[in-house]
Parts: C-alpha cells; sequence; structure tokens
C-alpha cells in the first residue's frame, strides 16, 4: 500500500472508530460500555477509487488506537483519538490533527463517514443516539440490517467472541461509497 493510501485507509477508520456513546442492543435492552480489541480488513470502494487495509484497533471508553497496514506490512499508520477529535500518523512520521473527526476526515479523503457510529454497529447494534429506521431481523431475531445517518448498514455472519455474538461482517453503503469492515479477531481489553 502507498503510504498516501495508508493515509486515507487512517482517516476512514479514525473517524469510522471515533464513536463513544454507551451502546445498547438494537431495540433490545442496554448493554454496558465495553473497552475491545478487533484485529481484520476493511474495504473502501465507491468515485472510481478503492483501497483496503488489515487493521488492529483497541478501544478504551473514549480513547481508540488504530494500526493500519497494507498487503506485506507496507504503509503502516497510526490513528488514535478520544471522542471526536483524531490524528493520523503515516510511516513516514507525518502527523495530521483534528479537533473534528468528521472535519479531519472531509480534509484528508475530500468526503465523510459516520463518525458516531461504527463502535455500536462492529457490536451488532445501532447507535441509540440516532435515529434508526429500515430495521430488519434474521430469523434467529439478530439484527440484519438497518438504516442511520444516511448510511444503510448489514450485518451478516454473526459468530460468538469474547464479547459475545457480534457480527463478523458489516457492510455500510451511502451515496454510491460502499465500507466492508471485516473483523477477524476479538478480545476484550
Amino acid at each position: 500500500m502507498k503510504a498516501g493510501k495508508a493515509i486515507v485507509a487512517s482517516g476512514v477508520l479514525a473517524l469510522l472508530f471515533s464513536a463513544c456513546a454507551a451502546p445498547r442492543l438494537g431495540g433490545l435492552d442496554a448493554l454496558p460500555a465495553l473497552d475491545f480489541r478487533i484485529r481484520g480488513k476493511i474495504a473502501v470502494r465507491g468515485a472510481g477509487d478503492a483501497f483496503s487495509a488489515s487493521f488492529d484497533w483497541r478501544q478504551a471508553g473514549e480513547r481508540f488506537e488504530i494500526e493500519l497496514w497494507g498487503p506485506f506490512g507496507q504503509g503502516r499508520a497510526q490513528v488514535r483519538g478520544r471522542g471526536g477529535a483524531a490524528s493520523i500518523t503515516d510511516d513516514r512520521g507525518v502527523t495530521r490533527q483534528g479537533a473534528d473527526a468528521a472535519a479531519l476526515m472531509r480534509d484528508v479523503l475530500g468526503w465523510s463517514a459516520p463518525t458516531a457510529a461504527l463502535r455500536h454497529w462492529v457490536r451488532g447494534r445501532y447507535d441509540p443516539a440516532m435515529p434508526t429506521t429500515e430495521e430488519k431481523r434474521a430469523e434467529d431475531g439478530r439484527l440484519a440490517a438497518f438504516e442511520q445517518l444516511g448510511w444503510a448498514v448489514r450485518l451478516s455472519r454473526w459468530r460468538d467472541t469474547a464479547i459475545g455474538p457480534a457480527p463478523a461482517r458489516i457492510v455500510l453503503a451511502r451515496d454510491g461509497r460502499r465500507i466492508v469492515v471485516a473483523c477477524k479477531e476479538w478480545a476484550t481489553r
């Protein structure tokens, strides 16, 4: 992965993972906030551009730290943040900072993604602080799809993890952009 794409991938993850509100099951009982660690892959497609990266995401309360890298460990980048603010450090040591994660994303990438919801979505829930529409459930009662913040969200490949049942695949679609987050390893911190 070239350094520029590492920065793009870093910006995507920093802003997607910066949510901090207490989660709840989509329409079900509330769950406590939970620190976690996820390892997996992210792919982004749209507007004639596409890239993918592996990630290691550590969430502790409002703080997150994400390491990204391309094939064969190329283009490593470090993303850190708390609340809506984030910083992105590329493999050359250049750091970009922003008090507003969404604004930083627009500045670095030229587009924005859900900055306050993915922390919930990767746990198989929608963000309880935001309106939700088009909720659909699988036969087993698990949340399968919904719309929130203008994003169509699909949750699939559920499995038991260190934090309980969670989707291994989260697909987000909006305005011609598609983001796929594949969660491969879960751990509690």
